[in-house]
């Protein structure tokens, strides 16, 4: 998967992992033998795509939050994000059937994974996120602008 945020385009490719040489597109299509499907004015600026359970999830810096199918490229829905705020630079991550979405304003959005928008919790940090956190163990770390901390379940 290839994504850019480069306005006006916005692309994202989904690319075909045996494509070799040259795959770009003609103009009018959105698929080749090397290019599974694409997009325009989709791709994300800052936040990385996250493929998670066959579906492409793509988090925009203002807060739009769109679910593909990996296969196809199918929307599966196209949803704003509550209390966007200052938006978001971090990437998302998934775990156990649910997609982490870090703010900048210092909030972790809890979303279902799956074909239906289901937000289930906001978690305060107390402080600026920019950095995408990451998963061992299932430990997850967040590092805020002055701290770093260590989330698991009891």
């Amino acid at each position: 998967m290839i994504a850019s945020g480069r306005a006006p385009e916005r692309p994202i490719f989904v690319v075909r992992p045996e494509a070799r040489g040259d795959i770009t597109l003609d103009e009018g299509e959105t698929s080749n033998a090397g290019v599974v499907w694409s997009k325009t004015a989709r791709g994300p600026y800052m936040p990385t795509p996250l493929a998670y359970n066959g579906v492409l999830y793509v988090l925009a810096n203002n807060g739009i939050f769109d679910a593909h199918d990996l296969q196809t490229g199918r929307q599966i829905y196209r949803q704003r994000l509550p209390d966007v705020g200052n938006g978001f630079s971090a990437s998302p991550i998934a775990a156990d059937g649910k997609i982490y979405l870090s703010s900048e304003d210092g909030d972790i959005l809890v979303i279902a994974a799956g074909p239906a928008f289901e937000h289930l919790a906001t978690n305060s940090m107390g402080a600026l996120l920019m950095a995408t956190p990451a998963l061992s163990e299932g430990v997850m770390y967040v590092r805020t602008a002055t701290s770093l901390f260590a989330v698991a379940a009891k």
